[in-house]
């Protein structure tokens, strides 16, 4: 004993003091191994030992989300304090706030500290050692969730479903892994640095419900980790299932998973009991023929959101940027309507948003369109492609990412689709300096290649689609915009890649900037150079931009019809478009499950032959609820 007592370093003069003996008597029977601060503050302060290391456990839960809104967000609830209502104040520190920062409480995690340090038989049983590991698996698992909702709701704007975010993380981790432009030691580096997360965190644990700190805490902290406790079980009495919300100051994972299992079986429900029947019979235009056939060109520019329109130094250089490029438009002839249109998607999900828009349907999860990917392979489902294939156009899509897809994965979304012809990277010859996502081939150089080989040699009208990528994340390198595109594809020892350090807010917003700066002149410059008088520009965004966008920056983007009909443009002022590229409104005047019913009522009202009645315009499209949406 002497020598155990040794190996503690508790000084002699301690135990010889009245009421030391039992102290030391059950620190020496404790099984439990010396914490992490067992030998030096924890030996000599366990109460504040104790304390930083549970709040630090607890505050991690909340660290995520708080990192991935740091812009929109305050480290201290200050704005709790700020207000003049005590009632107002009171609700904002025990109860909810918009302020999503660290200062909450985990129910699961502090009701488990509680019992740890009030049954002081459970210290000393066998049944401890348990204890112990199952705490460390309920922390890991709570842990594990927190880092996930943050992911959903900050970078997606959407709550968590393991429905749908199961088969995205499965099918979308591989991709973005393939894409990252990230040396090797980085990741070593995140290796070790997750190897040594786990064990501070193995550490902490030991110190906050380990028997050498938490046999020697006083009564303070026995009543105010009591009183912690009451407060959490009275929120769970009160609340109930508003623990699941993220602005809880009380936050309980078992309530959070029972919503998450509540809309997954939702999810689930909706998708297999879709029926496409009235798809087919709204969308069922075959007794409408076009007497006009002009090319029509669909292009989304990638992460084209209305946050440009949210931010005063955005605005102006935005706006100003318009100007320019309306001016040259307007000096070449062509006429421009703009508007914002609300996607189904935020900060991601780019093949939801464009599928939304040319199927009138709106899809905004991916469980949703892997279930219509598989269903429409044989059956045809009534899009915007294939309706105009049906007027003999040539329905051409250019994807210039190198993605590695097998044959299979191309068949099916061909027949997805529709699509007659789909060239990709291998097709465009491309030997210059690549740049941003995957990374890729100027955007510049990938739609004039597509001008000049693909799209000639043919007496059939086009239906062309094309998705930007040097205005995906990371916005940087970009390319420049040349006069001769042929340029670009000059082969170069100059090696343009992704600089992953650390990249201020302030930085990475004007990158994004730079990235709609670049797209829009290069884009306008097509559009000028691109032949025939009557073709058809849609330029529209698939979401807003993750990093520099903000939970209420709403999920609209902007949309621009551009076209040297002036008839055909002045149509579209009656859906809530304006003239010109820039738009006075700030809110959306459509969504994109609302375009297809919408365009197709203008381009057979313009150019259409023989037409009595137009078809209905669905604002809202179809929801997957088999239903007309609103």
């Amino acid at each position: 004993m002497a020598n155990k007592l040794r190996k503690l370093s508790f000084p002699t003069k301690n135990l010889s003091q009245p009421g030391r003996l039992s102290t030391a008597r059950s620190v020496v029977a404790s099984p439990e191994r010396p914490p992490l601060l067992g030998l030096g503050i924890g030996s000599r302060h366990p109460n504040l030992a104790f304390w930083i290391s549970y709040l630090t456990l607890n505050c991690l839960l909340f660290l995520p989300l708080y990192l991935l809104n740091q812009d929109s967000t305050t480290f201290l609830p200050l704005s709790t304090v700020a207000a003049s209502d005590p009632v107002e104040v009171g609700e904002r520190l025990l109860l909810w706030r918009n302020n999503l920062d660290i200062f909450r409480l985990n129910a699961e995690i502090l009701l488990l500290v509680t019992l740890w340090v009030y049954l002081p038989w459970l210290r000393r049983s066998p049944v401890g050692r348990l204890f112990r590991w199952f705490f460390g698996l309920v922390y890991a698992i709570v842990l594990c969730y927190a880092l996930y909702e943050s992911v959903m709701l900050s970078m997606y704007q959407t709550d968590p479903v393991f429905y749908s975010h199961f088969q995205l993380a499965l099918d979308g981790l591989p991709v973005v892994f393939r894409h990252l432009q990230v040396p090797p030691s980085l990741y070593v580096l995140a290796g070790l640095a997750f190897v040594a997360g786990l064990a501070i965190l193995a550490k902490l644990i030991d110190t906050s419900i380990g028997g050498l700190v938490v046999d020697r805490l006083n009564w303070w902290s026995k009543s105010s980790l009591g009183l912690l406790a009451c407060l959490v079980i009275l929120s769970v009495v009160t609340h109930r299932e508003t623990l699941a919300s993220p602005k809880m100051e009380v936050s309980s994972l078992s309530y959070k998973l029972r919503q998450n299992i509540v809309d997954s079986i939702a999810l689930r429900e909706r998708i297999n009991t879709y029926d496409d029947t009235v798809a087919q019979n709204t969308y069922n235009y075959a007794g409408y023929e076009l007497l006009r056939k002009p090319n029509i060109y669909l292009i989304f520019v990638e992460s084209y959101g209305s946050v440009l329109y949210k931010r005063p130094d955005y605005r102006r250089a935005y706006t100003e940027l318009l100007i320019e490029l309306q001016t040259q438009l307007q000096r070449n002839g062509w006429h421009v309507a703009s508007t914002l249109s609300e996607a189904p998607t935020w900060g991601g999900g780019s093949w939801m948003s464009y599928t939304s828009t040319l199927f009138g349907l709106r899809i905004d999860t991916h469980s949703q369109y892997l279930s219509l990917r598989e269903r429409y392979q044989a059956v045809t489902y009534p899009d915007l492609g294939h309706y105009l294939k049906s007027q003999g156009y040539a329905y051409v899509r250019l994807s210039s990412l190198a993605v590695d897809l097998e044959e299979e994965e191309w068949d099916q979304l061909k027949n997805l689709y529709g699509i007659d012809r789909w060239p990709n990277y291998d097709d465009l010859d491309f030997k210059g300096p690549h740049f941003g996502w995957g990374p890729s081939p100027p955007d510049q150089y990938a739609l004039f290649y597509a001008r000049e080989t693909i799209l000639t040699g043919s007496d059939k009208p086009f239906f062309f689609f094309f998705i930007t990528q040097n205005s995906h994340y990371p916005w940087v390198p970009l390319p420049k915009v040349v006069d001769d595109w042929r340029t670009l594809n000059e082969p170069t020892d100059l090696t343009v890649r992704f600089d992953a350090g650390a990249i201020s807010h302030q930085v990475k917003r004007q990158n994004y900037l730079n990235s709609i700066n670049y797209e829009l002149r290069f884009l306008t410059d097509y559009i000028i150079k691109s032949g025939p008088e009557d073709s058809i520009f849609i330029l529209i965004g698939d979401h807003q931009p993750q990093q520099v966008s903000r939970r209420n920056d709403s999920f609209d983007t902007p949309v621009h019809i551009l076209s040297r009909d002036p008839a055909l443009v002045d149509a579209f002022l009656n859906y809530g478009f304006g003239p010109g590229l820039a738009v006075e409104q700030t809110t959306a005047t459509m969504r994109h499950e609302g375009f297809y019913s919408m365009f197709m009522r203008v381009l057979l009202a313009e150019y259409g032959q023989g037409i009595r009645a137009l078809p209905v315009y669905l604002p809202g499209g179809i929801t997957a609820g088999n239903s007309v949406g609103h």
